[in-house]
Parts: structure tokens; C-alpha cells; sequence
């Protein structure tokens, strides 16, 4: 967010409040421009395509992975007597590579809202953590690996 056209106080309110939620305050101040704030939305809609653009790889990435575990699981599906290690190994690194994938796009998706709302992104960060440790420890206690609670998210995904 760096300009030399903004002031230190006018990019710090914009990395505290986001892009429109600090344009918004530094208007309401009186603190910035209409040409400042229309750069900053530019700029920030230019960023904001960058991420699009890199979420829309992403996707391909985790879509190839995801292709791969699932040949992986019909050969093993189909496979009678002892494992091939192989096919072990091939699908351990799929998964390996599909969580890197998901790992980069979660980044992603949280630099976007972010930029719109940092506060609201930094307790969604947290949120999830508390949310998937639970829907683990609920797993183990019910010993069901797959198990699914997606009113564990609720305070993720409903803000």
C-alpha cells in the first residue's frame, strides 16, 4: 500500500481498516483526496486482479492433485493382495502436493479479504483454527476420520 503520494497516518489506516472501510474513515476526516482515493481503489483493484489471477492457478494446481489422489484411489481400489508401494507413495505425495496448493490458496483468499478487511480476516485466521482443531478432536472421540460438522465453521464463514 505504499504511495508517496499518502501520508504514514493515511496508509496506516488503510492497512488497519482495509481498502474501502479506511477510505471511507480518511474521507470522513477530511484526510484524503478524491484523487488520493481514487488511486488507492485503483491500485487496489489492480491488486486485487493480481490475487484473482493467482487464486484461478491455484485452483488448477489443487484440480490436477485432486486428479491424481483420485487415480491413485481407484488403483488401490482395485488392487487385490499387498499394497503396491507405489501407488502408496504415489498418493502420499499427491496429498502433499494438493495441501501446499491449499495451503497457497487459503493465503490467497485471506490476502483478498484482507485488503477489504484486515481486523475481520485476522479473526477468521483464528476462527478456522479453533473450528478444525474441535472438528478433530470430535472426530477422535467418535473415531471417525471423515467425519463432517460444518456447524463447527459457523463463526468462520458467518460474519
Amino acid at each position: 500500500m505504499a504511495n508517496p503520494n499518502l501520508s504514514n497516518e493515511q496508509v496506516s489506516v488503510l492497512m488497519k481498516e482495509g481498502t474501502f472501510h479506511g477510505i471511507e474513515a480518511l474521507e470522513k476526516q477530511k484526510k484524503i483526496t478524491p484523487a488520493q482515493a481514487s488511486a488507492v481503489l485503483a491500485a487496489s483493484y489492480s491488486a486485487l486482479l493480481v490475487e484473482v489471477e493467482e487464486a484461478k492457478k491455484e485452483i488448477r494446481h489443487i484440480q490436477t492433485a485432486l486428479s491424481q489422489i483420485e487415480n491413485a484411489c481407484r488403483i488401490g481400489k482395485q488392487a487385490r493382495g499387498p499394497r503396491p508401494a507405489g501407488n502408496r507413495n504415489n498418493i502420499g505425495d499427491s496429498i502433499v502436493n494438493m495441501d501446499n496448493w491449499v495451503v497457497s490458496l487459503m493465503e490467497t483468499n485471506l490476502t483478498i479479504t484482507g485488503m477489504l478487511n484486515p481486523s475481520l480476516t485476522r479473526k477468521k485466521i483464528t476462527q478456522f483454527g479453533i473450528a478444525m482443531n474441535a472438528l478433530m478432536d470430535k472426530r477422535a472421540a467418535e473415531q471417525h476420520p471423515v467425519l463432517d460438522d460444518p456447524s463447527l465453521f459457523h463463526g468462520y464463514v458467518n460474519w
